[in-house]
This record gives structure tokens, sequence and C-alpha cells, in this order.
């Protein structure tokens, strides 16, 4: 039931190399969750296929990340964290390569969304875990600050080396650069420390895990066929399906506490009011960043004609002032109160969105479209750590797994969401024909929906408890 190897126990003095080696794979995911959209229209000639497909594939990858989450949790309390992290990246890399050779847009959905899904899953959840189990006190606080930063940075550099890639050599090659992190974080994997499993086989929630992958899965799936005209007739009836699946996990594992029995997840988490709120401004930050991710791109170069190149700038002005802005997270998150914060945050993002509708209402130049994604940025930046510190700011020690495997969970929902949502509305009526008036129009319809949602937020946040601020 254990690992080969050391295993370390809390009074270990582990070094920073492993935690170097761990979060190359934060570093992997981000770039590739964020570095294909740039990419969309050299997918759609390379792959001879449709705008339509390039959107299924990329919420299929993330819908995959979503649903296998916390069934992954599960299986690195069986396995072991570095076997399962290890598992993952060898899952990734494979991917990797399908991906990089793929002939069609099948080639591509099996390496990149299901094959890379499954192996960011694995990594990313055993990730975390082995470096809260690695480290201690301010290490740990240290450790996994820099897990997010490097998650980050990936983030920021994801459009610039996605687009610099298919501007001058091809998009096949960013899954190559992704495959060579793979092969460095399996040669030296033997530096990363090893923990003993913790459950049996027996022990997993299995149905649970099967309702809440099924039933994650379903639920935006079923947005995706809202995109077809063949197939919208069905999307309701799937879509209902999934609620029904989540229903039936939700009363499994209400079930499972009452008896004192294992639960996949501890949905107990979801009474503490912050974490509640916390995740739904998460949520909602998740799903318009992904969701401008995809219309930008299609519009930009579609209609105005630029390079992935130039696109990736647009993108890297977003996340510049993202990242730069988390690092005041410390400072100003004692002196304010965070319905203040958040809704500040939310209120820049609805100055930006305003900007952008009336920028794109007429013949926008590169110029306003990077002020407006900037401001945007600046925005999310603010909304994004604050969220994060108030969905675990009432959460104990003994729930914490359950919560972060909940937030998991949510970051990778709300990318999938956001693509379907967005991607339905700049798409309608556009799906065989992209004329410059249907994606003007469409572009236009998803920034109204950007606007209402960040209205939506800056009214959730004063429902934020007011909490004691000491000034320093």
């Amino acid at each position: 039931m254990s690992e080969p190897d050391t295993i370390i126990d809390k009074d270990s003095n582990v070094g920073w190399f492993p935690l170097i080696i761990v979060t190359l794979a934060a570093f992997i995911i981000s770039i590739d969750i964020s570095f294909l959209n740039v990419s969309i229209t050299n997918l759609v000639h390379d792959l001879h296929t449709t705008v339509v497909t390039i959107q299924n594939i990329i919420v299929v990858y993330a819908l995959v990340l979503a649903s296998l989450t916390l069934l992954s949790g599960e299986l690195q309390k069986v396995l072991g964290r570095r076997k399962t992290f290890l598992i993952g990246a060898f899952i990734f890399g494979v991917g990797n390569l399908i991906a990089s050779l793929s002939l069609n847009s099948t080639m591509l959905i099996i390496g990149w969304s299901v094959m890379e899904g499954i192996g960011g899953a694995l990594m990313w959840v055993s990730m975390y875990s082995i470096i809260i189990g690695s480290y201690t006190g301010k290490r740990r606080a240290t450790a996994l600050g820099l897990g997010g930063s490097v998650a980050s940075l990936g983030l920021v550099v994801g459009p610039f080396i996605g687009g610099f890639l298919t501007t001058y050599l091809s998009w096949r090659y960013a899954f190559g650069l992704e495959f060579i992190i793979i092969l460095l974080i399996l040669i030296f994997s033997r530096s990363i420390p090893s923990f003993p499993a913790t459950m049996h086989w027996s022990e997993i929630n299995i149905i649970g895990g099967i309702n809440s992958a099924l039933g994650i899965f379903l639920l935006v799936y079923g947005l995706i066929l809202l995109n077809n005209p063949y197939t919208l007739f069905i999307g309701p009836f799937v879509i209902f399906a999934g609620f029904i699946l989540l229903a039936v996990f939700y009363l499994d594992q209400r079930s499972r506490i009452n008896k004192d029995k294992h639960p996949l997840v501890d949905i107990r988490v979801f009474k503490i009011r912050s974490f509640l709120l916390g995740n739904i401004f998460l949520f909602l930050y998740g799903s318009v960043i992904s969701g401008i991710r995809f219309v930008i791109p299609v519009f930009v170069q579609t209609v105005l004609g630029y390079s992935a190149l130039l696109t990736g700038y647009i993108f890297v002005a977003m996340a510049v002032p993202m990242f730069i802005v988390t690092f005041t997270t410390g400072k100003i998150s004692g002196r304010y109160q965070p319905r203040h914060i958040i809704a500040l945050g939310f209120t820049v993002c609805l100055i930006g969105s305003i900007y952008l509708i009336s920028v794109f209402s007429s013949n926008p130049n590169f110029l306003q479209i990077i002020s407006g994604i900037a401001l945007i940025g600046l925005g999310l930046g603010i909304i994004a750590p604050h969220g994060s510190t108030l969905a675990f700011s009432e959460v104990s020690h003994e729930n914490q797994p359950d919560a972060s495997a909940i937030r998991s969970t949510n970051s990778n929902l709300n990318t999938s969401v956001g693509t379907a949502i967005f991607g339905l509305i700049l798409l309608m009526g556009a799906t065989n024909a992209l004329s410059v008036e249907k994606l003007t129009n469409g572009l236009l319809n998803s920034f109204y929906l950007v606007a209402l949602i960040f209205f939506l937020g800056i009214i959730m946040a004063q429902f934020i408890k007011l909490q004691k601020i000491t000034k320093t």
C-alpha cells in the first residue's frame, strides 16, 4: 500500500528542487489551457474543420479536467501522491505526441481533449497534495505561493508562446515544447517525495465519482449540442440529465456523511457562506475570462485579419495586469473589507467591458482593443486572489482538502462553461458562414453578457459578511 523510495514526514527537510519539478506541471497545464485559443483559425485550416468543432475540442478539454478532478483526488489516496502525479505526466505526454501529429480534429480531441485532460487532472490534484505534504509552516506558504505564481506565469506567456510558434512555425511545436517539459519531469521524478497510500480500492466512493463526472460532463455537453441545429433539440434533455445526476451525487454524499461513511467530497462546506460566495465569484471570473479567450481570437483573426502572434499580444495585455496586481493581495486584504475589494474588481471589469462594447461597435484599432482588455485584466486580477482568500477564510483545517477539490473542479468547470456559452452566442447563426456582420453582432452580444455578469458580481459582493479590519 505504500510507494517505493523515501517516504517523508513532517520533520523532513525537503529541498526546493522537488517543488520546481512538480510546479512544471502547473506551468504546462496553464500554457495548455491558454495557447490554443490564439491558433483557432490556423487549426481550422490545417485540420480542415470548422470553428464550432475547435470550440467543442477546447470545451471538452476543460470538461475532462473538471469531471475527473474529484475522482483524481480519491485515486491519489489509493495509488499515492507521487505515483498518481507520474501516471498523469505519462498520459499527458502521450497526449502531447498525438496532438502534435494530429491529421484531423479526431486525433486532436483524442490527444489533447481526452488524454491531456485525464493526465492534467491527475497531475493537478496530486501536485498540490505533494506540496502540502512536503513543506510546513512558512516554507509551505512560500511553496504554495510559488506554485500559484508559476501557474499564473503560464497563463501570461501561453498566448504569446502559442502565437509566436503558430505564426513562425506551427501550433504543433507548442505541444512539442510541452512534451519536452514532461520528459524533464519524468527524468527527475525520483526527487519527488513519496507518501503512503491512505485508502484501499474498496473504500473509494466509485458511484459518487461516476455520478459527479458524468453529471458535469452531460451538463456542459448539453450546451455544446445547442450550437448545432441538428442537435439543438437534444441539448436541453442532456443538460437536464446532467442536473439529475449531480442531484443524485449530492444526495448520495449527504447520505454517506449521515451514515459516517467516507464521502467523495464533504458537501457540508457549501454551508459556509464565504466559501459559497467565493466560489460563485471565481466561477463568474473564470467563465468570463475563458469566454473572452474564445470570442476575441475568432473575431480579430476572421474580421480584422490579425495573426496568431498579434492575438497573443492581446491576451498578454490582459494577463500582465492580472499577474502584477496579485502581488498587492496581502497588503490590501487586511486593510479593506472583502466586499469592497471584490466589488471594486467587478466595477473595473464593468468599465472595461462597456468601453470594449463602444470600441467594437465601430472599426477598432489594436491599441483600443488592448486598452479595454488590460482594464478587464486589472479587474480580474483584483477578483481572483481575493475571491480565493474569501472562499477559504472560514474553512477548517480538516475540510481544506475537500474545499480545494471543489475549488479545482470549479476552476476547470467555469472554463468549459464559459467557452461553451460565449461560443454559442458568438457563432449563433454563423456556423456555416462566418460573415463580418454576424461575427460583429455575436461579439457585441457576448460583451453585453460580460457586462451583465460583472454587474451581477457587484450586487452579489454586497452579501459578503463584514469583517473586523485592523489597519496598520
